[in-house]
């Protein structure tokens, strides 16, 4: 399934990217976020505009299940996700 930048994504999809993923920003709810890959398979996440909100994880399922955005995990947003920027892990 191949997803174009700048297009909205529901949640199967982002799961699916996420885990093809090596580098990735995602919009939600009007907010920019980072998630990077590392080379132990380790995911991080961080609103790009505030650095210290960097969180870890050690797989998709556990971001999208512990990390909030204004209290809510991101596995409850259905709606409103955008890919802003994606690398997958074939093209790095």
């Amino acid at each position: 399934m191949e997803t174009k930048e700048g297009m909205a994504v529901n949640k199967r999809e982002l799961v699916d990217k996420i885990e093809q993923a090596i580098d990735m920003v995602i919009a939600v709810s009007g907010r920019m976020f980072r998630i990077v890959r590392d080379k132990e398979d380790n995911l991080t996440i961080a609103e790009r505009s505030h650095k210290e909100s960097i969180r870890h994880y050690t797989d998709t399922y556990d971001l999208i299940s512990r990390y909030k955005i204004d209290g809510k995990p991101l596995r409850d947003y259905t709606e409103g996700i955008t890919i802003v920027k994606y690398t997958a892990l074939l093209d790095a």
